[in-house]
């Protein structure tokens, strides 16, 4: 809309705090389309509609959450306290942090983001911005985050990751992130059922000799029974005289 500020844009596509299963699957408003916001040139942030049908993508490999406790930069980065929000990318997923309103170089959010992990996908970027008021935001901070191999063992990785920026690689600050991942299942394991031990083929030459013994029985009678006691002969003649007293 004419005349609106770059917060107040912002503002409207921010939602606030990340619920607990923020993310799901964008599914198709009535138009067909994603809902989707434009935030800044090239980047499009989707957030989750409350829908009970939503489901797991394709080709992932399970749920990554990154909490974004705080952040300890070099440099304030304009002429008053600067109010950072955080960024985080998951493969072609894109979320925010609130902004914090005069955080200026140590900013504190504690927001955790949960986002499916698609297979080849190992690590986060993490980007950080300057709030402005009559201006684009400006990135004053990034990291790219490649995914310890223990999270993916199921341990929880707490730890701070240095940032880049203006001042140049590594050479921007900190940030202090919280990692976890929880695999998906993407099919239910069905436990295999105990296999009965393999039965011998019946004999032609044991129904003959048992119909020998039993004429009046019929000869499919005699092999049904036979298959029954697994070709015991014995257990056979005893069910036999059992039928017949």
């Amino acid at each position: 809309m004419p005349g609106e500020t770059v917060a107040e844009r912002r503002k409207k596509v921010l939602v606030g705090e990340l619920p607990e299963d923020f993310l799901r699957l964008t599914l198709p408003s009535s138009s067909g389309q994603p809902v989707i916001h434009q935030v800044a040139p090239g980047v499009q942030v989707q957030y989750a509609q409350p829908n009970p049908l939503s489901f797991v993508p394709p080709n992932t490999r399970g749920r990554v959450s990154v909490t974004v406790i705080e952040a300890n930069l070099v440099k304030n980065y304009g002429l008053v306290r600067m109010d950072p929000y955080c960024r985080v990318r998951v493969g072609e997923a894109v979320f925010e942090t609130p902004t914090k309103i005069s955080g200026g170089r140590q900013p504190v959010w504690n927001r955790i983001v949960h986002a499916y992990l698609p297979n080849g996908v190992e690590s986060v970027y993490v980007q950080i911005f300057d709030e402005r008021a009559f201006s684009q935001d400006e990135c004053v901070g990034w990291a790219h985050v490649i995914l310890p191999q223990g999270v993916f063992a199921g341990e929880t990785i707490d730890d701070w990751f240095p940032l880049s920026g203006p001042q140049g690689e590594g050479k921007e600050g900190m940030i202090h992130l919280v990692l976890a991942f929880r695999p998906f299942q993407t099919q239910q394991q069905i436990p295999q059922q105990q296999q009965m031990p393999q039965m011998p083929p019946i004999r032609e030459e044991d129904v003959q000799e048992l119909k020998g013994m039993f004429a009046t029985v019929d000869e499919e009678v005699i092999r049904s029974i036979l298959e029954q006691h697994g070709g015991d002969k014995n257990a056979t003649c005893n069910a036999l005289l059992e039928m017949m007293s």
